[in-house]
């Protein structure tokens, strides 16, 4: 029985289609191990140039520490260097973002040939490449990719080259997934995508997609990765509002809380517009949890603009915020522009803004300390439970537990894990 690995870095879409890739594999008879593996999947992020550099990483040292083992790289870092990838990387098989699905017949190919395979295409106009996940092996939160590319075009980024325009994955299909995962007993499932926001299966949107799912009382808990400000319309506030398996948790990228910086990044809003909206939802969900992506050090962002995110962000009141030093990505606008801030200066902007995420996250921490929560046990290691509330609080418990069941805990300072990955 042939043996295979899969190394995953980046977002929860690429998590997903691992997933899909691993389920594939293991329906035609191959083995799954950690090391030492016939076959050694990379899915390749590229979203900075720290993901970059570790994509690279990461391919380079499966092929030196598995020399004999057919090596597939995918993804978003070999669909970027498309145009050098063969110079950078030692791999068998390099694909891009299309056809993922289709690995499986690749490595046969260059199992009767063994001539290295590179196949790349264009990614801008593209149907959804249905893939479909009844299970998974390894993990109790269900992620499911309903969404693919973007329209957006910030400036600073590079993923609407790489993963292409928006397309929306059937809205039936979606149904038929998310019921086949609630029958193999995943109680929350989370709704990705590039722009999830962005879903629309033949005018039918998200708040509707959420509303269907709801209806399937087997899944307890309806989750997003991601979603953008502009994109909660009346009908997303309704499930807000009105959908109780919807949890009370938004991750929604601020990117920067000076208007003059979002208009340099070419996003599509202001701070107004983001705070009026912050305010209608908690006017829902008062305790809500609302977590954030920031970039600093944007080309011309001043110690001014800074200390406006700053401000901004203190004034949210955020949950955790997630903060990204600006990196250049060849091909957009943003590397392209003047007054580059230096590395030393968007270093400590870094350090600043970490601050005041560890704060606030302390801060809405301590809002339900005594008070009752949800708990979903995701894993069990070396006699502790680990898992999220519904509001994306990290803990981890004793006791007498049983994994992917939910219980109802009071909140101790203890329990709260802040070295969890949230």
């Amino acid at each position: 029985m042939k043996t295979f690995l899969i190394k995953t870095l980046g977002c929860k879409v690429n998590t997903y289609e691992s997933e899909f890739i691993r389920t594939l594999l293991l329906q035609n008879n191959f083995e799954e191990v950690f090391d030492n593996a016939d076959i050694c999947i990379i899915n390749s992020c590229t979203v900075t140039n720290t993901a970059d550099n570790k994509s690279k990483q990461v391919i380079n040292n499966i092929k030196k520490t598995n020399p004999n083992a057919i090596v597939v790289a995918i993804g978003c870092f070999c669909q970027f260097r498309r145009n050098e990838i063969t110079n950078l990387i030692n791999a068998d098989i390099i694909l891009g973002n299309k056809d993922k699905s289709k690995v499986l017949d690749y490595i046969k190919e260059f199992e009767k040939t063994k001539k290295q395979i590179v196949v790349f295409d264009d990614m801008q106009d593209l149907d959804f490449e249905d893939m479909e996940i009844k299970k998974y092996h390894h993990r109790h939160r269900a992620f499911v990719k309903i969404e693919d590319g973007c329209n957006n075009f910030c400036n600073f980024c590079i993923i609407p080259y790489v993963r292409g325009r928006v397309r929306s994955k059937d809205f039936n299909k979606c149904i038929m997934e998310i019921n086949d995962l609630a029958l193999s007993n995943h109680k929350e499932v989370v709704l990705t995508g590039i722009h999830t926001g962005q879903y629309n299966s033949n005018g039918k949107r998200l708040s509707e997609l959420i509303e269907k799912i709801a209806e399937n009382k087997l899944i307890k808990r309806i989750r997003l990765s991601s979603v953008e400000i502009v994109e909660l319309d009346e009908g997303m506030m309704n499930v807000i509002r009105n959908v109780d398996s919807f949890v009370s948790h938004l991750h929604i990228p601020l990117q920067a809380g000076s208007d003059k910086v979002l208009k340099a990044m070419n996003r599509r809003y202001d701070t107004k517009e983001f705070m009026d909206m912050v305010n209608e939802i908690r006017s829902i969900r008062p305790n809500i949890s609302l977590t954030t992506d920031v970039i600093v050090g944007f080309p011309g962002e001043t110690e001014e603009d800074f200390k406006e995110t700053l401000n901004f962000c203190e004034k949210v009141g955020f949950a955790k915020i997630h903060v990204f030093p600006y990196s250049d990505r060849n091909g957009t606008v943003a590397s392209r522009m003047k007054d580059k801030v230096p590395g030393n200066i968007k270093k400590d902007r870094v350090h600043r803004l970490l601050e005041l995420s560890n704060k606030l996250e302390t801060d809405y921490f301590n809002k339900f300390l005594g008070k009752e929560v949800e708990l979903l046990i995701e894993e069990e290691k070396d006699g502790l439970y680990y898992g999220f509330t519904d509001n994306y609080i990290p803990l981890k418990i004793k006791g007498n537990y049983k994994i992917n069941e939910l219980y109802k805990i009071k909140l101790t300072k203890e329990m709260i894990n802040f070295d969890m990955e949230s």
